[in-house]
């Protein structure tokens, strides 16, 4: 029997010829049938785009910086696996990437401690695998054994997974491209989870330039605290910046800010800003060394220079393989010039990272541990260096954040802040501001915590502890043609003790009082 709309024929108890006659016209209406059923139902507004939705990203701490983040909804796993990448995604894949860290840096900056969040595409997480499929999710540290965030494939993007450990670590960790954690602290045991853990990274298949080569985990302390964590079965106290990464056999971690301690099998290796060690493991097994560490090498250049290093919690530029030392007392300028401004005088054994070199060749960009900048004499130098790609003259604007984070900033004080025409409180009231009022960051002061700032046109200085912000301050370019206070003051400058900031011009991340 046939069935189509609601026909039915019945062709059993009939001659041979009428069997043959109404099989044909079945044939004929199931035809008809079937290319009705198949026949798509076209609708404009099933293919419309989805408006653009708005998610609201979790700060660290209340705040009247804008936290919103406007975008597209991001396509489900099926749907990100089995899309393919754009046919022109080696031209537009670097703009493409800039605005997806523009928006993952609006998702996921502010996240709170003892959480994963997800900025990128969706990572495999284990044992709840849906926790962090949607744009900006958080999902428990402590609830998550295994993560492994997707590599990056032209404009499509990859894997962005920030996971900030429990305050009383003291460090947190950022997932970039195709990179897999797993937790491997006992759960008897009285440290916090996350203290101990293996990593394990891949390549990136992409055409993309700008992408990221290679998936790495990138470790920050705390401004001027050690942190203790046990990565692949070695020790690390990292006081500074770390990125560990994995290949074939070998895990590379590369120190690109700060003093970096590693210890294996009872034997300590130090690792200086631009350097790296690399120590061979067995059979996939990255619990523990198979060999002792030697002595460290300078860092691979080419692993880390596309790092999104906008998207760390503390941007920096990316040192050059090796370093530099000072032997003596040693003039650091404002640019690669003897009569250029004078900015410090560095003193002997000072061990700087190296960032770019000037045309002659004669001078070094360079990054003190503190985090300034400036140019020094390549001659006066103690130098273990490789090559050094990047050749300038003038002198690159530091790293800043992206998104609502970057440059924003609300007066905090309830009977509203002062506007002065130079960072002290010696100088010029230009107006005040009520509170609430939002104002951009312009640039920092060489002398005092205070931000220069346009506020609705209206160009002036204010002490930073009157200001909420999420911008970086070290990240903002020094004003040095800034007035000197005068030397006669009816009172000391109104700003909190200076063991509040760090950096040589405050840092406000996430509060003027501490953290970043």
């Amino acid at each position: 029997m046939y069935v189509c709309s609601g026909f039915r024929i019945r062709v059993g108890s009939l001659t041979m010829d009428a069997r043959i006659f109404w099989a044909l016209i079945a044939i004929i209406l199931l035809t008809a049938c079937s290319a009705d059923e198949a026949a798509p139902i076209r609708s404009d507004a099933a293919n419309t785009p989805t408006a653009a939705i708005v998610y609201m990203t979790p700060t660290a701490a209340p705040t009247l910086v804008p936290t919103v983040a406007r975008f597209n909804p991001t396509a489900t796993m099926a749907e990100t696996e089995q899309s393919s990448s754009p046919a022109l995604e080696a031209a537009n894949c670097e703009t493409a990437l800039e605005a997806q860290f523009e928006v993952a840096s609006d998702r996921c900056l502010a996240g709170p401690d003892g959480n994963f969040c997800s900025g990128g595409r969706p990572p495999i997480v284990a044992p709840e695998a849906d926790v962090l499929r949607e744009p900006g999710a958080l999902a428990e540290a402590a609830a998550i054994e295994s993560l492994r965030s997707p590599p990056f494939e032209g404009a499509r993007g990859g894997g962005l997974v920030w996971l900030r450990l429990e305050e009383d670590l003291l460090v947190d960790a950022f997932l970039i491209g195709e990179v897999r954690i797993d937790n491997r602290t006992p759960a008897d045991s009285v440290n916090p989870k996350w203290r101990s853990f293996t990593v394990e990274s891949g390549a990136t298949p992409s055409d993309c330039a700008s992408a990221p080569k290679i998936g790495a985990l990138v470790l920050q302390s705390i401004y001027g605290r050690s942190a203790i964590l046990n990565i692949n079965g070695v020790s690390a106290e990292i006081n500074g910046s770390l990125v560990v990464l994995t290949q074939g056999d070998t895990t590379r971690f590369i120190a690109i800010e700060g003093q970096i301690l590693l210890v294996a099998y009872g034997q300590s290796v130090h690792l200086k800003v631009g350097q790296q060690l690399n120590l061979q493991y067995s059979d996939g097994d990255w619990t523990i060394p198979a060999q002792l560490p030697g002595s460290p090498a300078l860092l691979g250049i080419d692993l880390i220079e596309n790092l999104p290093i906008a998207l760390f919690d503390r941007p920096m530029p990316i040192p050059q393989p090796g370093y530099a030392q000072t032997q003596g007392g040693v003039n650091m300028r404002a640019a690669p010039d003897i009569n250029s401004r004078l900015l410090f005088q560095v003193p002997a054994g000072e061990t700087m990272s190296v960032l770019g070199i000037s045309s002659d060749r004669q001078w070094l960009h360079i990054r003190l541990g503190n985090g300034e900048t400036g140019w020094m004499s390549a001659e006066l130098l103690a130098r273990n260096l490789d090559d050094i790609g990047p050749v300038y003259d003038l002198t690159p604007a530091p790293p800043q954040r992206l998104g609502v984070y970057a440059e924003l900033a609300t007066v905090n004080v309830a009977a509203g802040g002062n506007l002065r025409e130079a960072p002290d409180t010696a100088f010029r009231i230009r107006r005040g501001l009520p509170f609430g009022m939002r104002v951009k960051l312009l640039a920092r002061s060489p002398y005092s915590p205070w931000v220069k700032v346009n506020a609705e046109g209206d160009i002036g200085w204010m002490a930073l502890f009157t200001l909420t912000t999420k911008a970086v301050i070290s990240s903002l370019p020094v004003d040095h043609d800034v007035p000197l206070p005068p030397i006669a003051q009816a009172a000391p400058t109104a700003t909190p003790p200076s063991s509040f900031f760090s950096y040589g011009g405050g840092h406000a991340y996430p509060d003027p009082e501490g953290g970043y």
